[in-house]
């Protein structure tokens, strides 16, 4: 039912495991656009909190380990981008003291 659906939606041939890997993927931030915003609409991604991507990958019948090593397809710079962007917030309020 959902391959089909899918087919008839965007002409193109989707499973139940490469839908999931769009879910993750965008949910985690990677959906592109400017990885601000929320879920939906102009191709914005969303980056959901822990709680939220537990309660996905139990809905969707695994843990999440096997979320965040099987179904999350965002490049390196993409996982380690709010590790950056942390680091540069630090760097900035720190400079606003001295």
């Amino acid at each position: 039912v959902c391959s089909s659906d899918l087919f008839e939606k965007s002409g193109k041939k989707t499973n139940p495991h490469l839908l999931r890997d769009m879910i993750v993927t965008h949910v985690r931030g990677g959906g592109g656009g400017s990885g601000k915003g929320g879920v939906g609409g102009g191709g914005t991604s969303h980056s959901a909190s822990e709680q939220e991507l537990e309660a996905l990958a139990l809905y969707m019948g695994h843990s999440l380990s096997m979320q965040r090593d099987s179904y999350d397809r965002r490049t390196m710079t993409q996982k380690v981008a709010p590790a950056v962007e942390l680091l540069q917030s630090v760097n900035q309020k720190r400079k606003n003291v001295d």
